[in-house]
């Protein structure tokens, strides 16, 4: 055995095999042949030389697809059915594109019919199709994922895919969005080669101080598991928006008010979630100093944790400028709480000449703290008794149901249903539509109406229906939004209650409290505008003849 084989105990064919490359390339450096291995490799980097025939082909099909192009501008206005048939779309898509866009969709598809790659195609019609720009393709797709069919959905996709990699910075942020959602179910999308490369590309946007792909790229690095890199981004995020208000001219996507463009509700989530309470009320802080709903609300419930869930004159400032502004849940929070809490212990009555003492002694006063957060408690002169506080909580829970937020119409069944109110603690009580309790600081409830309780009840019962029919037969978002109408309206509200887990429990709720009060459920004129009308939906399971609001049979 030679001494190199014994060395390395390799086998002999792997030696042999060392050993004949060894001398083929010294072969080659010795007659300045290449090997046949690098041939490739040097072959791709020299220019293909087309031949006469093939090259003159090429200039005449471009020639002539600038010229379909300059005719495709001189020509009139198509119609819609003309425009769908020419961007195989429906009727319904091809009306809500313009000219521009309805040009490039059948552009990039002839082009990709011819053999060009989808990127090529789209790089060539917007050169051709001018003064179409790239934000007009990402409008398009929008279009197309929301008024198309399902091949038409798919078609948007791959356009917004595109526009990320012409450099839309909206498009890539929505692309690196996707697959993070996506990673959440299948864990790897965000090591695929799609997802590497566009947020390579989140990056360089974000490098330019777009905040809403600083607070994509921190989302990024927190489910990466990376908090303190996430947490410099948002704070980056934060101080690019002390500066200005965070948008960009030119770019008309940063002006969007959601989650992207409010990095303190992220980095408040990010230090509640290590423990960092102080850390998360300034981040909440830094979003009500721009009047964010969201962050009032937030810090509310932080508050509330924070005081061992006992309510506190922070809370109820916060929750109440949530609430003011139209949040929905802070309403159906304020609305519970002024009907579960008690009034303020009632003053005693001054004299005249007492009350002129106390304001002198405000006016020379020192230190007088108009803080509105010690002052709050000043408007329960305003509902200082239980009749009066129960009426504020039914104006705050009415706010929430005009933004269709269902849990809202079942606090207002109840409400409707309790024959007694009390000083405290109102919706705590067992339901008492009959009116048996004996307790004696009961009071009439002035809200007491059995009509109103088969109202919202209907609507509950309704939504729950129309909801779930959406989307069992949806095959597009923009269908499904059509069909969920009027609780489509808000999307953000519509996320909140369509889980299959909680419409099931509000349809539960409703058909348990209707029962408990004897109310069969069916369409009636009261139903608010918009709520579509089902007919009778639902016999009560009580006594029949001894309930609060039953249909008369026919």
């Amino acid at each position: 055995m030679s001494l190199l084989a014994a060395s390395t105990r390799a086998p002999r064919r792997i030696l042999a095999t060392e050993l004949c490359g060894l001398y083929s390339q010294r072969r080659t450096a010795s007659t300045g042949k290449m090997a046949p291995s690098q041939r490739w490799k040097e072959r791709a980097k020299r220019p293909v030389a087309l031949g006469p025939e093939r090259e003159a082909a090429l200039t005449r099909k471009q020639t002539e697809k600038v010229d379909i192009a300059q005719r495709v501008k001189s020509l009139p206005d198509l119609t819609p059915q003309e425009r769908a048939i020419e961007c195989r779309t429906t009727t319904q898509a091809a009306a809500d594109m313009t000219r521009e866009q309805a040009n490039f969709l059948a552009f990039w598809r002839m082009n990709m019919e011819d053999g060009m790659s989808p990127l090529q195609s789209a790089r060539s019609c917007l050169e051709w199709l001018s003064p179409l720009t790239l934000d007009d393709v990402y409008g398009l797709t929008f279009i197309l994922r929301n008024k198309g069919s399902v091949g038409c959905a798919k078609t948007g996709r791959q356009l917004v895919s595109l526009c990320a990699e012409l450099g839309h910075a909206e498009a890539t942020i929505q692309v690196v969005a996707s697959a993070l959602r996506q990673d959440a179910t299948k864990p790897g999308v965000m090591a695929s080669r799609t997802a590497v490369m566009a947020l390579d590309r989140l990056r360089k946007v974000s490098s330019t101080g777009n905040v809403r792909a600083l607070v994509m790229e921190a989302n990024v690095a927190r489910n990466a598991r990376q908090v303190d890199r996430a947490a410099t981004l948002y704070q980056k995020a934060l101080d690019v928006m002390s500066t200005d208000d965070g948008t960009q001219s030119g770019d008309k996507y940063s002006k969007i008010k959601d989650e992207l463009s409010s990095p303190w509700i992220e980095l408040a989530y990010l230090y509640h979630t290590q423990g960092q309470y102080v850390a998360a009320l300034k981040a909440y802080q830094a979003g009500t100093e721009r009047d964010d709903p969201m962050a009032y609300f937030n810090l509310a419930r932080l508050d509330l944790y924070m005081a061992g869930n006992q309510h506190t004159h922070d809370w109820l400032y916060n929750i109440t400028k949530a609430a003011a502004s139209g949040y929905y849940k802070a309403a159906h929070e304020l609305g519970e709480y002024y009907a579960n809490s008690a009034t303020n212990p009632s003053i005693p009555q001054q004299s005249f000449l007492d009350k002129l003492a106390d304001f002198g002694a405000f006016l020379y006063k020192q230190n007088v703290n108009l803080n509105p957060k010690a002052n709050i408690a000043h408007h329960d002169a305003f509902a200082n008794t239980p009749e009066l506080r129960i009426k504020l909580a039914h104006q705050w829970l009415l706010t929430a149901r005009k933004n269709y937020y269902l849990p809202a119409d079942i606090t207002l069944a109840e409400l409707y249903l309790q024959k007694f109110i009390y000083p405290e603690g109102t919706l705590s009580k067992p339901l008492d539509p009959y009116g048996h309790s004996t307790d004696e600081d009961r009071i009439d409830n002035p809200l007491y109406s059995p009509d109103k309780a088969q109202v919202v009840l209907t609507e509950v019962l309704t939504a729950c229906l129309k909801i779930a029919e959406a989307k069992s037969i949806s095959t597009t978002n923009a269908e499904y939004l059509h069909l969920a109408r009027p609780w489509s309206l808000h999307a953000e509200v519509l996320e909140a209650v369509e889980g299959d887990e909680l419409l099931q429990q509000l349809k539960d709720s409703a058909e348990m409290i209707a029962d408990a009060a004897g109310i069969d459920i069916y369409s009636t004129p009261e139903l608010p505008k918009g709520i579509p009308h089902l007919g009778f939906l639902r016999y009560h399971k009580g006594t029949r003849g001894e309930g609060l609001k039953e249909k008369e049979e026919e």
